[in-house]
């Protein structure tokens, strides 16, 4: 069973420390020195044996036009009254902080996210891209998401919603782990880093697009 947004506690945010936290973030383009960001972003937290433990998701206002609609399929009215992105650093950085962030593509996603503040809590990072080479037939040679997931037997339906992304990472990553991946020494760098204080910001609850289950 999973919990998300405000049903996320304390003693969750504890427990689920010294695992990992997949992210998928959504954007307006390609470059946040040009001025894109992020217009939803998804996080799901696993435990250290790859199993989810809690998921978190919500559209986000950019402040500017949502950008290539047609690939993430986010129109400016969905995110219109929806929190901006310091409205719910608390539920980001909450889920980051004490484990190891992972994401496919990793280097775009902590591109958006090293922008935000209090980004010092990513600590450790892991690549499904990156990795994937040392788990899964080359194939046709493509190391995109939709490619290593269909490689490695994982659904991924209605890509480039944030939520259904960041679930076929967590899914790519758990089936490395049960080809006998382990990556102690990254969960237990990061399992010893600070505890995770509020930025002091006020913060508002997710807007959530629907996605399949």
């Amino acid at each position: 069973m999973t919990t998300s947004g405000p049903e996320l506690d304390a003693p969750l945010r504890r427990a689920a420390r010294g695992g990992y936290v997949v992210v998928d973030v959504e954007t307006t383009g390609f470059s946040p020195a040009k001025g894109d960001r992020i217009c939803e972003i998804a996080l799901v937290s696993l435990d250290a044996e790859g199993r989810t433990v809690d998921e978190w998701h919500s559209l986000i206002d950019p402040r500017r036009d949502t950008g290539a609609v047609h690939v993430h399929g986010i129109t400016p009215a969905m995110v219109a009254g929806a929190p901006v992105i310091h409205e719910v650093l608390d539920e980001i950085w909450g889920r980051v902080a004490g484990r190891v962030l992972v994401a496919h593509n990793a280097s775009f996603d902590l591109r958006f996210l090293r922008t935000l503040p209090d980004s010092h809590w990513v600590t450790e990072t892991l690549c499904t891209q990156r990795l994937a080479p040392r788990f899964l037939p080359s194939g046709n040679g493509k190391w995109t998401l939709a490619a290593c997931c269909e490689r490695a037997g994982v659904p991924l339906v209605n890509a480039h919603a944030a939520l259904v992304d960041a679930r076929a990472t967590a899914g790519l990553f758990r089936s490395f782990i049960e080809r006998g991946a382990c990556w102690d020494d990254e969960l237990e760098r990061a399992a010893q880093g600070p505890e995770w204080t509020s930025c002091g910001l006020p913060q508002r609850e997710a807007r959530r697009r629907q996605v399949g289950s």
